[in-house]
């Protein structure tokens, strides 16, 4: 009987530190039913002190993640939430907001004398949507001005057109070696050239006033309206003639006697 006694209360103690144990270790799961589900109101527009004791109320916490700039929402104010208005969520959950930074605006830059693909891109960085209009009033390739012009300062989004030339086309210089220097201007015009520096070779007497150099050469690839340099032989025109080194000092007094 002892045994049996003794055995019975082994068997039962085994059996209350096991209930123990299993429920240290293994605790009993939350009933999912037993929990409260809550719709977040729509916040949009709202200011962020505001929304926050709003979603205080409903057993909510809030918690800003972000700023945006928009155009329609004062600084401050909620834009955007998550979860979405309308969604049912457990009370005590975090609700993420975003506020507006208010208006946006950029002042657009002088981009006279870039390249066009320079100065699209700077505009595009600063958040400007951009037209590109070409126009042929420039010698230069590249940008001219913008409209509105540089310096103006708008709202985002905004529109800037782009005015750019692609510059003068590109002419043939032609030969204008042997032709005399009064005629360069007019030949040069021809083919929408300029004259440029005109230098003479004194010693090259013998095609006085004809062209012996010019650079850029003949054939040369110019952008129009590009400068031509030549030498021409001789002196300039309105270099004094030489005193012929004979001549006696009172010449002229003794042919007036």
């Amino acid at each position: 009987m002892k045994f049996l006694r003794a055995l019975l209360l082994t068997a039962v103690m085994f059996g209350l530190g096991y209930t123990a144990a299993a429920r240290w270790l293994f605790p009993a799961a939350a009933d999912p039913t037993d929990v409260d589900f809550t719709e977040v109101p729509d916040l949009t527009g709202t200011p962020l002190a505001e929304a926050e004791q709003q979603l205080a109320a409903l057993g909510f916490a809030a918690l800003e993640r972000g700023r945006l700039s928009h155009a329609g929402i004062a600084a401050g104010a909620v834009v955007a939430q998550n979860p979405l208005p309308g969604q049912t969520t457990q009370t005590g959950d975090t609700v993420f907001l975003t506020t507006s930074a208010g208006v946006e605006t950029r002042v657009v830059p002088d981009l006279g004398g870039l390249p066009t693909a320079d100065a699209a891109t700077l505009l595009t960085r600063l958040g400007f949507e951009i037209d590109i209009e070409d126009v042929e009033v420039a010698p230069a390739a590249g940008a001219i001005r913008t409209e509105p012009e540089a310096g103006a300062r708008l709202t985002l989004p905004a529109s800037v057109r782009l005015f750019v030339s692609r510059g003068r086309a590109i002419v043939t210089v032609p030969d204008l070696r042997g032709r005399h220097v009064d005629d360069l201007e007019a030949l040069l015009e021809e083919v929408a050239l300029r004259l440029g520096a005109v230098r003479y070779q004194a010693d090259a007497r013998d095609v006085q006033g004809r062209v012996v150099f010019q650079s850029p050469e003949p054939g040369s690839p110019l952008r129009g309206y590009g400068l031509v340099s030549v030498i021409v032989a001789g002196t300039p025109p309105d270099t004094p003639p030489d005193t012929p080194p004979d001549t006696p000092p009172d010449t002229v007094s003794r042919m007036e006697r």
